[in-house]
């Protein structure tokens, strides 16, 4: 066995033989993959191997449309069959709100090439010929859905990477992983060390153990799963054509055939924990005990959809687990704090996204960053409120509601609430219904009577809908009062606290006293934050960004960190967040401050300090707004929250000044056509092609990614950054939906909804480059109708930014 390698994995499942894949296909050939027992075992060998590309996010579907396009190609390279049957896929619906919901995912999967269309139920029976369609409302058709076999896939992928020269030990389990002063590991067997540049956890179900090696805690917990296959089904038996694979959300099933039967599986509505504490490490290619009394429920409805299963008798049940993060997506790329551990965990359909992940893995370590944002599903999503009681209810509840459809602006109360800051109660008190980011308990609106409390979930206005809108016109017209809790806080200080933002940055670092907006690139010159960086003193920054990506931004940080000359402190959990915006903000934050001048001379638009701030010795003040209004945004110690929280409230009562929450800041902001992070904004794109493309200074001499974004920038966008308002009566645009011209889909929508002040429907969204057009006659599909969309020149609201600069 080597001594030495660029790379060793962990766990010879599909993940892991995939990562080493798609590593020799890069052309390093010097990685080795170690499995405690035989490849696939663990929960690879039992998968049903189901495969489909119709999902979300959007990067999700793309991952899932490569694996499913590659196996094709591996089994060519590898000489393995590897069972692929591309047998489509029929998606019923059998009420009015799942074909909403089948019209939305059609249109999302049309940005990613994917091939759907409905089906009347006559060519869905001959296609599934077991199907009754009596009830059955609307079929869509994913053309390119089908199975493999699990076993192959594998063993394929396995010997593609050994004919390219990487290497496999079998029963070679990995006892201790330390990590040397040289940066390396040592990975430690029975067999001998390898000193490995990187690690990749793939462990699968041993995934938390592995982990535990590196003095990691992951956010996993396996769940035990059921399916069976039938006995022979005289139907199929006659069928001379391949028989559709078959989804029904609304009981959480799923069914594909299996020679001449079928296989049923269910996500049961109870879920059933396993091995909570620990996988036992002698587990391998076996079974649980199979209970079919909990898959009853399901079983009766793919009855009623399939009749033939009422006679057919139950050739195997299999009962196996597996592991699962909290909301049931993968656990990948570089853990923070471990340079040169990456983990590749808790993926659910394996077969489904292990080409993909392999990919991006491979990208990642050798590229440096993937070639395609994965945010949704990065190891460092998480923090450290991710616990054992989260991870169990979270995982508990996805499972039970795994096929549920996920309507916009929905919220879950599982595992709530976990993060709170010290105005909590005192939001509730006043109606807040929140919502959760990263941990934090957010408030999304305020409600003034028991009806607009009510969360309806709906594709259309919710009952929330005059509350936002009473929020976001009391911010334009008076003032209102936001709490930024959630958002990313750093300080960096030290002498060269400044030079190393100057090089992490593309923007200039503001002089003394001001604020600048800086977007950071990666070194292939994508997007990957956009902050908002106030120079406090000569050598002290306080760094603003989304909460979302707090630990994420962290980690780059840390990377790039020099060892002496700067400090770096995450304020994330120690400071509170309040912000004021409206016509009469200036008015009510000066009450606080009375020794501090507001005027526009003395602090103006994009300027920032620390100061005395009521019962706060020492806030930071902002002077920013996503409002598009005058405002101040102010982070303070958690303990002092309160008291100015309280502050604020006396000062702006004779102003009119109301509490407003995260659905009247994004209406707002949407009417400013104000880009958001996650929607607008990711690492799918330069800045050239985004919002932020005036905030980079490419006359910098250095700051990383500069050379690529320049390069990227000369040949031009390859998506345009647009605003449209759209003719619509009760439903708007929410992200994802595409937008047509002469009937052709030429764009999508990022994100969408209700300008209250504007008083019209709006949405941001990206246009193919040759298509933009002023005078065009666009159309935007909202749940599958096309509504008339006109492209705007400027914003709704205030297109100068008078309002926000002068106020």
């Amino acid at each position: 066995m080597e001594t030495q390698a660029k790379v060793v994995i962990i766990g010879g499942g599909v993940v892991g033989c995939s990562i080493l894949y798609h590593l020799a296909k890069k052309g390093w050939s010097n990685v080795v993959l170690l499995e405690r027992q035989e490849l696939t075992a663990g929960s690879s060998w039992h998968a049903a191997g189901n495969l489909f590309t119709l999902t979300a996010p959007g990067n999700a579907a793309i991952l899932q449309k490569y694996t499913i396009d590659l196996y094709p190609e591996l089994e060519q390279e590898s000489g393995q069959d590897c069972g692929l049957h591309y047998n489509s896929e029929l998606l019923i619906a059998k009420d009015e709100e799942e074909i909403k919901t089948l019209k939305i995912a059609h249109g999302f999967g049309l940005r990613y090439g994917i091939e759907s269309e409905f089906i009347s139920n006559e060519q869905a029976k001959e296609l599934a010929p077991t199907l009754n369609t009596d009830g059955v409302m609307a079929v869509l058709h994913e053309k390119t859905a089908g199975y493999c076999d699990p076993a192959s896939v594998t063993h394929a992928f396995a010997k593609a990477a050994r004919q390219r020269g990487a290497n496999i030990y079998r029963h070679t389990p990995v006892l201790e992983t330390n990590q040397r002063d040289d940066g390396k590991w040592d990975v430690v067997t029975e067999k001998g060390t390898i000193i490995a540049d990187y690690v990749v956890n793939a462990a699968g179900l041993w995934g938390r153990e592995v982990a535990a090696l590196a003095g990691i805690k992951l956010p996993l917990i396996p769940v035990e799963h059921h399916y069976l296959v039938t006995e022979d089904i005289p139907v199929l038996v006659e069928h001379d054509r391949p028989h559709a694979l078959l989804s029904y959300a609304d009981a959480n099933l799923y069914m594909r055939p299996e020679g001449n039967g079928l296989l049923i599986g269910a996500y049961e509505s109870k879920c059933h924990h396993w091995s909570e504490h620990g996988t036992p490490l002698n587990f391998g290619h076996e079974l649980l005990p199979d209970d079919l009394g909990r898959m009853e429920e399901e079983f009766c409805q793919a009855v009623d959809l399939i009749p033939s299963l009422a006679e057919a008798g139950i050739k195997s049940v299999i009962n196996g687990p597996m592991i699962f993060s909290p909301d049931l997506g993968p656990l990948i790329g570089p853990y923070p704090g471990k340079p040169g551990y990456f983990c590749a965990n808790g993926v659910m359909t394996g077969f489904n996204q292990g080409g993909g992940i392999g990919k991006v893995l491979a990208e990642w370590i050798i590229d440096g960053e993937p070639s395609l944002d994965v945010s949704f599903w990065d190891v460092a999503r998480y923090g450290d409120y991710a616990g054992s009681r989260y991870t169990k209810e979270m995982t508990k509840y996805w499972y039970e509601n795994r096929s549920s459809r996920i309507y916009p602006y929905q919220t879950f109360s599982v595992g709530r609430p976990m993060k709170t800051s010290a105005i909590y109660d005192r939001l509730k008190e006043a109606g807040a219904v929140f919502g959760e980011t990263c941990g934090w308990e957010d408030a999304y609106w305020y409600a003034t009577t028991p009806e607009e409390a009510k969360e309806n979930y709906c594709y259309e206005r919710p009952k929330w809908f005059d509350a936002v809108g009473r929020e976001a016109r009391a911010t334009r017209e008076t003032a209102g009062l936001f709490e930024l809790t959630s958002y990313g806080k750093y300080r960096f200080s030290g002498p060269d606290a400044v030079s190393f933002l100057d090089h992490l940055m593309a923007n200039a670092i503001p002089k003394i006293g001001k604020t600048a907006l800086c977007p950071m690139l990666s070194p292939q010159g994508k997007v990957i934050g956009d902050f908002t960086i106030t120079r406090l003193a000569q050598d002290s920054c306080l760094v603003l960004g989304s909460g979302s990506m707090e630990k994420i931004h962290e980690r780059w940080f840390l990377e790039n960190l020099p060892d002496t000359g700067v400090t770096y402190e995450n304020l994330t959990q120690r400071y509170a967040g309040l912000h004021v915006a409206g016509p009469k903000a200036r008015t009510i934050v000066s009450k606080l401050a009375p020794n501090v001048s507001f005027d526009n001379a003395d602090f103006p638009f994009l300027s920032g300090r620390a100061m005395e701030l009521g019962s706060c010795p020492e806030a930071f003040v902002v002077r920013v707004s996503y409002t598009g209004e005058a405002g101040y945004e102010i982070y303070m110690p958690m303990e002092y929250q309160r008291g100015v929280f309280d502050e604020i409230i006396n000062a702006g009562e004779p102003h009119g000044l109301q509490l407003v929450g995260g659905h009247a800041l994004m209406s707002l902001r949407l009417e400013k056509g104000f880009a958001g992070w996650g929607l607008e904004l990711t690492s799918d794109y330069y800045p050239h092609e985004t919002a932020l493309a005036r905030f980079v200074l490419y006359s910098k001499e250095d700051f990383i990614g500069r050379e690529a974004a320049l390069a990227a920038k000369a040949g031009g966008p390859r998506e345009v950054f647009v605003q449209f308002e759209i003719e619509v009566d009760d439903a708007d645009a929410y992200g994802g939906e595409p937008i047509y011209l002469n009937d052709e889909q030429v764009g999508y929508t990022s994100s969408g909804g209700f300008g209250y002040c504007s008083n019209t429907s709006l949405a941001l969204a990206y246009l193919s480059a040759e298509s933009v057009d002023v005078n065009a006659a666009y159309y935007i599909d909202i749940i599958g109708d096309k509504r008339k969309a006109r492209l705007l020149t400027q914003a709704p609201v205030d297109p100068e930014g008078h309002r926000m600069r002068m106020g």
